[in-house]
């Protein structure tokens, strides 16, 4: 462990020992051979399985890993396992996950002196790839930056990954990787295919890192389902990663008789309600307390409800999406007015007094009627007895890959005008809070889901000459200019 030289980088070293010490690490490992990077807060990092469990894939194949994170204000970075600086490490992997990481992965690699394109560094510079779930749509956006590009499910190719970041010298790594099919080369122009697990139970997905920060706070996380059965046509899990699959109820067992008791667990898939084996799931799950990730309005169940709410969750979160029965057949979303009404009526029967709704806004077609509907599902939940009713609100952001992602997002004066409608209609309700997700960060996320290789090339062009806050605000107008 190298400790900080200069005054100003003690901040950035104790933030990440902060983090440190709060954990509790079930599989702690070390080692100087990957760097494995979140390039998003802790918060958000810790927030996703992979946090841990990409850490003990590479680490069951003789590769030390150490974590590291992003926030704006750091000038080093530091690794939550050993607080060693990244600039000690051999090998860097980014997992990239959101939209935005894109600008982050850049910003780390500016601050730690490493050229941002691949054929600027040279073999004393870190091995530099990226992963996540980004790659399975869109990985030419970190093709001027990557040495190699991981496409899909990690644990597919894990032995010839971990095989390459083992060697010594970058160029014995990058042709080890030649005959992977999941890999995409930029120097060598090879291209991959994205990996898919064909049997979650083989190597069931569980995470080792338990932390009371983040989304499932002081809990061990399972992912029990990946892809989706369902075809709402907004979302890329329905579309890119098909077929569903889920864990076996005789691998829950196993897993869950290493697990104690008094452990919180975290229920991970596209949405709980849709696993197979729900009444034996919830059996296995009796006496422990839980939270899940996602449930869709037409599964509910009360029993799942109670169970939840006996695990202490004060609140519960269904996504209607669209106001009326026209937008949420636009977005595939399956589900009718009935659905909506009866899930409502389960949450207040389970003991819930506070929800939380999700809803898309900037749809095609849509009209003042359907922003009238979003106030109309609302009512009802008030006047059910929710005492909060808590509004999310996001602009529709087309993605590739998806039925709506040919649609162009809509203007951001047009969005801008619906927002101010809805909480004019909104305001009036007694109980209700809105939450609306930034245009300017939609925008973003938007171009660069959809961005293409020249596109990606005009990103670094733009950070290495302006930095970040100039990118966000070149890739802004560029929506506007369309």
């Amino acid at each position: 462990m190298r400790r900080p030289r200069r005054p100003e980088d003690y901040k950035d070293y104790r933030v990440v020992e902060d983090y440190s010490r709060k954990e509790i690490d079930l599989n702690p490992s070390q080692g100087l051979s990957l760097a494995l990077f979140f390039p998003s807060s802790y918060r958000v990092a810790s927030s996703s399985l992979s946090f841990s469990w990409v850490r003990d894939l590479f680490y069951a194949h003789g590769v030390g890993v150490e974590r590291f994170f992003f926030q704006d204000f750091f000038s080093r970075f530091y690794s939550l396992e050993s607080l060693r600086p990244v600039d000690e490490f051999r090998s860097i992997a980014f997992s990239y996950n959101f939209e935005t990481d894109l600008i982050n992965i850049m910003e780390t690699l500016r601050k730690i002196g490493i050229p941002l394109r691949w054929k600027d560094r040279n073999s004393n510079h870190p091995l530099i790839f990226v992963g996540g779930a980004m790659t399975y749509f869109n990985p030419s956006t970190v093709y001027p930056i990557a040495d190699f590009i991981y496409l899909g499910d990690l644990e597919v190719g894990i032995e010839k990954i971990s095989e390459a970041i083992l060697e010594r010298e970058k160029e014995r790594s990058i042709s080890v990787l030649e005959d992977l099919p999941f890999v995409t080369i930029p120097r060598t122009g090879k291209s991959g295919t994205v990996a898919k697990a064909r049997d979650l139970n083989e190597l069931p997905p569980v995470g080792s890192v338990i932390t009371p920060e983040g989304e499932f706070k002081s809990k061990i996380l399972i992912e029990v389902g990946r892809g989706c059965i369902r075809r709402c046509a907004f979302c890329m899990i329905g579309h890119l990663q098909k077929p569903a699959r889920f864990l076996r109820i005789d691998t829950m067992k196993k897993i869950l008789s290493r697990i104690p008791k008094d452990v919180s667990l975290g229920l991970i898939s596209a949405t709980i309600t849709d696993y197979p084996w729900m009444d034996e799931l919830l059996d296995l799950l009796e006496g422990r307390n839980f939270s899940v990730s996602s449930m869709r309005m037409d599964r509910l169940n009360l029993r799942l409800l109670k169970m939840l709410r006996n695990s202490g969750q004060r609140s519960f979160t269904v996504a209607p999406e669209g106001g009326t029965q026209k937008v949420r057949d636009i977005l595939k979303k399956d589900i009718n007015h009935h659905h909506i009404e009866n899930a409502l009526m389960i949450g207040r029967e389970a003991g819930f007094d506070n929800l939380k709704m999700y809803f898309i806004y900037g749809v095609p077609g849509e009209s003042e009627e359907d922003l009238r509907g979003i106030a109309s599902i609302s009512k009802m939940a008030s006047d059910m007895g929710y005492k909060t009713v808590k509004l999310s609100l996001n602009p529709l952001i087309p993605k590739p890959g998806t039925p709506l992602g040919s649609v162009k997002m809509e203007n951001i004066k047009i969005l801008k005008e619906k927002k101010e409608f809805i909480l004019n209609i909104l305001k009036k309700l007694k109980g209700v809070k809105v939450h609306f997700e930034g245009l300017k960060e939609s925008v973003v996320q938007y171009e660069i889901a959809n961005s293409s290789l020249d596109d990606a090339e005009e990103y670094v062009d733009v950070f290495e000459k302006f930095g970040p806050g100039e990118l966000k605000r070149f890739i802004y107008r560029k929506f506007g200019r369309k």
